[in-house]
C-alpha cells in the first residue's frame, strides 16, 4: 500500500476520534454542569479529555501532511493489519475497498466500560 494512502486513511480515523473526543467533552461538561463541587481529580480528568482532543487534532494534521508528502513510498501492511485488535478498523485502513465497512451486531466485539 502506498504511504500516502495509509496516511490519508489514518488521518480520516484521527479526525473521527477527534470528533468523538469533542462529543465526550461536551457530554461530560453538560453532566458536570449541575455538580456544585468538583474534586481536583475530576477537574484533572476533564483537562485530560481536553488534552486528548487537542492531541488528536494535532496528530490528524500531521497525518494529513504525511499523506501529501509520501506519494511514492510503499509499506508492507501485513504486520500492521495483524497488530490491530478492532477488525472494522483494520478493514477500513488496509483492505482495498471504496465502500465503508458496516459493523454488525455480531462483529461489534466486547464493550469495555470505563
Amino acid at each position: 500500500m502506498s504511504l500516502s494512502t495509509l496516511h490519508a486513511r489514518l488521518q480520516d480515523e484521527m479526525l473521527a476520534l477527534t470528533m468523538l473526543a469533542a462529543e465526550v467533552q461536551i457530554a461530560l461538561g453538560a453532566t458536570l454542569k449541575n455538580v456544585e463541587n468538583l474534586s481536583p481529580s475530576v477537574q484533572r480528568s476533564m483537562q485530560a479529555v481536553d488534552r486528548l482532543q487537542q492531541t488528536l487534532e494535532d496528530l490528524q494534521g500531521v497525518m494529513a501532511q504525511l499523506a501529501r508528502q509520501n506519494t511514492g513510498s510503499t509499506v508492507d501492511i501485513s504486520p500492521l493489519k495483524e497488530s490491530i485488535r478492532l477488525r472494522h478498523l483494520a478493514h477500513k485502513l488496509f483492505d482495498d475497498i471504496d465502500a465503508p465497512f458496516t459493523l454488525s451486531e455480531e462483529d461489534s466485539g466486547n464493550v469495555a466500560w470505563f
